[in-house]
């Protein structure tokens, strides 16, 4: 028995992948699946790779985005492949469905309480009752806090951004706008054409970020929502003995846009592949999910040495038409190919690598 805490995505994910050749089940302490949205729902098209390209759940696309400076000048960009905004319950729903279409049980409104004699402790919030449940493979799916973490004593050496986000009715030009910062970043990303996402991660101050970012879109605030955001450590031990982490809850996040999505898709993959072949998880996270997440980490740390105008001059000089030409072609998760494209494209723009080449050691 495999058993999974947390029907999120990448839980439900997981759920589907393993139920192939075990049996699973998933307990969730919600009610429901896709509630609360703590997240901003903005994606590359590598989520195809996950997801069917026909659904119900994409409710725009967007090819332009612009990048502030401090000194408030942008650098424009017109993305090759769109940007993909999406309702993340009916995001979630799809792979909750397509889990539970593979005979996967799922139990809402149940809490993870601990762990005792390889069996889980869950609280039964309708009836209050305790339950004790036997396992074979315990996977924490349970987001940024995770008590299964905690449970089993490898929650340890965490950061975490603060995000606070508003949704608010304001009529836009459907452009993505980033707004990074020292410690951080803001976003302002279209839902349609009349509502925006508005928000900040942050290290901190986040409150004081967010009330400056708001002051740009003045609107009606329909919804706040807010949350933490792994900052991916790779010494985070995401395993011991039986007990696995994926997602948010191994810190599988971006540490330069808090994009933990496409990460976390891709660790479930990671595990079930691993338990189904008697793998080695670790293993199979060095090889093909660390390598980006490091250099995510890296440049993150690169960016956070950089002084006001320094930011500014280097939103100037990538204002060059080969620069964004380079940026334009290329997805915003392959950031390799993205730091090689750069460098070719206009070699000034290796002082900045060269002066904050400590932040990569």
């Amino acid at each position: 028995m495999i058993t999974i805490i947390g029907a999120g995505p990448v839980g439900c994910y997981a759920a589907s992948l393993l139920a192939e050749d075990f049996e699973v089940a998933v307990f969730e302490e919600h009610s429901q699946v896709g509630l609360p949205v703590q997240c901003t729902g903005i994606l590359t098209q590598e989520i195809y790779d996950y997801f069917p390209r026909r659904n119900n759940s994409v409710l725009n696309q967007v090819n332009n985005v612009r990048i502030f400076a401090p000194d408030k000048k942008s650098l424009k960009l017109q993305l090759e492949k769109p940007d993909l905004i999406v309702d993340r319950q009916k995001f979630d729903t799809y792979f909750y469905n397509q889990a539970r279409k593979k005979g996967v049980k799922f139990y809402f409104s149940y809490r993870f309480m601990g762990i005792k004699d390889s069996k889980i402790l869950v609280k039964d919030l309708n009836s209050g009752k305790t339950k004790s449940i036997k396992f074979d493979y315990l996977i924490g799916a349970d987001g940024p806090l995770s008590p299964v973490a905690k449970a089993a004593g490898i929650f340890k050496n965490r950061k975490f951004f603060i995000g606070v986000q508003a949704v608010i009715k304001k009529k836009n030009s459907n452009i993505i706008d980033f707004y990074p910062f020292k410690h951080g970043f803001g976003w302002a990303v279209p839902e349609n054409k009349s509502i925006l996402r508005v928000g900040v991660a942050a290290t901190t101050n986040p409150k004081e970020h967010f009330a400056r970012l708001l002051k740009r879109y003045k609107g009606k605030i329909v919804t706040r929502q807010g949350g933490l955001i792994p900052v991916f450590n790779p010494a985070a031990i995401v395993r011991k003995a039986n007990i696995f982490l994926i997602g948010d809850a191994a810190g599988f996040v971006k540490a330069t846009t808090g994009g933990g999505i496409i990460p976390g898709l891709r660790s479930a993959q990671i595990l079930a592949h691993s338990l189904k072949y008697n793998l080695s998880y670790e293993a199979g996270l060095y090889l093909h999910l660390y390598p980006s997440l490091w250099a995510n980490l890296k440049m993150r740390k690169a960016m956070d040495d950089f002084s006001e105008q320094e930011w500014s001059q280097l939103v100037k000089d990538l204002n060059s038409a080969k620069a964004r030409k380079a940026l334009q072609s290329i997805n915003r998760d392959e950031i390799f190919s993205l730091l090689f494209k750069l460098g070719s494209s206009k070699p000034s723009l290796a002082k900045y690598g060269l002066k904050h080449l400590r932040s990569f050691f």
